[in-house]
């Protein structure tokens, strides 16, 4: 599962005063993860795919003249590893592989070079890399011409983009960077501050960024991430009165389900529909 915010990114959404963030308590922080992740684990079961890019092993039913098998949990799939095929189902050493193997157009289904000849359950492995994001909300760099001492925990503001992050790892040839707002670019110049407010490309320390190592889900698709900071808001705000959504005049409470299948809010739904698994 990958989680989809992190408790400095809601700090800052949940407080209501522009510019501040709420106090950060172990006990808030304890509340807020946990609402994290819930609410993560809930927005994959919602899109019905994994997020995370990984390797995965995955397990699919041959049937008659078919060549395309969609379905793969976590895609689009960078690099299909290897395809076997076993009449017993077992793969325990016996399977055959099949070469020449390759995606779909959207990398979101495995396609066979011929029909195998056999059908059954489980009688298809696919092994491959996919996924959307290695982390949620940090991103990796390389940078050069680094100046001063950078420290994790201190704060991070783009030149150009004026994008702010909290560093989260530093050396002398790359960062990683949780992103608080904007989007960090390539060749632009970072600037160290001690704290979020003061941050200023002027004198300090600073560097270059090289290149984009890799990417957060917040800055590929910030949709999702916002998602999530919605959903984990409203169970934030309603920790202590789920069942209070209504009071009806005879004084007996109603709460607001959204819909038979979901718990998302409706904000959060509208802003993941885009990434919803589609019916095959």
């Amino acid at each position: 599962m990958l989680q989809l915010t992190s408790y400095e990114r809601m700090l800052r959404y949940i407080c209501s005063s522009a510019g501040a963030s709420l106090t950060d308590t172990k006990a808030q922080k304890q509340m807020i993860v946990n609402w994290i992740m819930a609410a993560s684990k809930q927005i994959e079961k919602f899109l019905g795919r994994e997020l995370k890019i990984a390797a995965y092993t995955e397990y699919f039913d041959l049937s008659e003249k078919q060549d395309l098998y969609f379905g793969v949990k976590a895609y689009p799939i960078s690099t299909l590893t290897d395809v076997y095929i076993d009449g017993d189902s077992e793969f325990s050493g016996a399977e055959s592989e099949i070469d020449d193997c390759y995606t779909s157009t959207n990398d979101d289904a495995v396609v066979l070079p011929y029909d195998p000849g056999i059908t059954g359950f489980k009688k298809l492995r696919a092994r491959y890399t996919g996924g959307l994001a290695y982390h949620g909300v940090q991103s990796v760099f390389a940078v050069s011409s680094v100046a001063g001492t950078w420290a994790v925990g201190k704060f991070a503001y783009g030149g150009t983009s004026e994008a702010v992050g909290i560093v989260k790892a530093a050396s002398s040839t790359a960062m990683t960077l949780e992103m608080l707002y904007g989007i960090f670019e390539a060749a632009e110049v970072i600037w160290q501050s001690d704290t979020e407010a003061a941050v200023a490309a002027s004198g300090g320390d600073y560097a270059t960024i090289s290149s984009i190592t890799r990417q957060s889900l917040y800055e590929q698709y910030p949709d999702i991430v916002r998602a999530c900071e919605i959903q984990v808001r409203y169970y934030w705000k309603h920790k202590d009165d789920f069942e209070l959504s209504s009071t009806q005049k005879d004084g007996t409470n109603q709460r607001n389900n959204f819909d038979n299948k979901s718990q998302l809010t409706p904000e959060a739904q509208a802003l993941l529909i885009p990434y919803h698994r589609r019916a095959v």
